[in-house]
């Protein structure tokens, strides 16, 4: 089956600005705080540019590492729950108005540093490809 190069890049821009402003915007509680313009906005100006310098394998690299950072920072706070205050129930990271802004803005800074780190790796293993 043959799928136009257009179309794969329409598709490939939403899922990778939907996994951004999914994954960017999970500590935050109400979705109507300001602070979720980042991962939608700026992760919308990031995939914009992936799109259209031809990077969209370099986002989509950068987007799993965010995504794991997510899991690691859910994986963190149970193992945090379970083994530092078993006895208490600790609240959500999102009910923590200040860890939800750090939080959100440190996952959007995964995202840029994956991102270039991949653009970069790429760029070297092009360089010495055609040495």
């Amino acid at each position: 089956m043959f799928i136009s190069d257009p179309l794969r890049t329409v598709v490939a821009v939403a899922v990778y600005w939907t996994a951004i402003a999914l994954g960017g915007s999970a500590l935050l509680a109400d979705p109507t705080n300001p602070l979720v313009a980042l991962p939608v906005v700026g992760g919308g100006v990031v995939v914009a540019h992936a799109a259209r310098t031809g990077r969209l394998v370099e986002l989509g690299y950068a987007v799993g590492t965010m995504w794991l950072a997510v899991l690691a920072l859910s994986v963190a706070t149970g193992v945090l729950d379970a083994v530092v205050a078993p006895d208490t129930v600790m609240a959500p990271l999102v009910n923590y108005p200040g860890i939800a802004a750090v939080g959100t803005v440190g996952l959007f800074g995964v995202l840029l540093i994956a991102y270039v780190g991949f653009i970069r790796r790429s760029a070297t293993g092009a360089a010495t490809a055609a040495d």
